[in-house]
């Protein structure tokens, strides 16, 4: 029984690291269409909505990611060593 235990925490490991995947790809997808929408002076409240979606969508990214406090913490410090690198 504890095999499969294991095996559901990998699976679950995974679908967690895809779902943050596939809410950063609706993120940046949103973002583009409120770019789109600035750009063509459309109407304001559309963007309103837009921009709505897109903060909600940027709120689940972060409660994924930080529902495992240790693997957001090794998350952190590789975007500030990726940072560091890209000054030198």
């Amino acid at each position: 029984m504890s095999g499969q235990r294991r095996a559901w925490k990998v699976l679950g490991a995974k679908r967690r690291e895809s779902n943050i995947e596939q809410l950063q790809l609706d993120l940046a997808a949103f973002n583009r269409c409120i770019e789109v929408l600035e750009k063509a002076h459309a109407n304001p409240h559309d963007v309103e909505v837009l921009t709505s979606h897109a903060l909600t969508i940027a709120e689940q990214i972060d409660e994924v990611r930080w529902s495992n406090p240790a693997q957001a913490l090794g998350w952190l410090f590789e975007q500030s060593r990726k940072v560091a690198e890209s000054d030198h």
